[in-house]
């Protein structure tokens, strides 16, 4: 299976009301080579059933005891199989083309690097 450029981790603690709006700008990218890791940090809404209605195979729901966003986010970087990894909140999006852009900067300018 060929693996995603982009690893994007949501970490997120009782957002049902608010998670759709970064799953769906997302899913509304210009560039669509990408895994989406939702950490769901110990919700006790119905945030999972929200996640597990979009049936995307790029995206991944994950449950775990809470720990605090930090370690949500470890543990969402733990399991990224993305060449890169992006952040995102929650109550957040991204712009339709925020990928896309990301993606030709890192073509361009391929001196600058990160190191997972």
């Amino acid at each position: 299976m060929k693996k995603p450029f982009f690893s994007i981790i949501i970490p997120t603690y009782n957002r049902a009301h608010l998670i759709h709006i970064p799953i769906e700008s997302i899913l509304h990218q210009t560039y669509d080579d990408w895994e989406l890791i939702i950490i769901d940090d110990g919700s006790t809404d119905n945030t999972r059933a929200i996640v597990e209605a979009y049936h995307d195979t790029r995206i991944h729901y994950v449950g775990q005891e809470n720990q605090e966003r930090s370690a949500a986010r470890n543990h969402g970087i733990s399991l990224a199989q993305g060449e890169w990894l992006c952040f995102q909140d929650s109550d957040d999006a991204y712009l339709s083309n925020h990928l896309e852009v990301l993606y030709n900067g890192i073509k361009k300018y391929p001196e600058y690097k990160c190191i997972k």
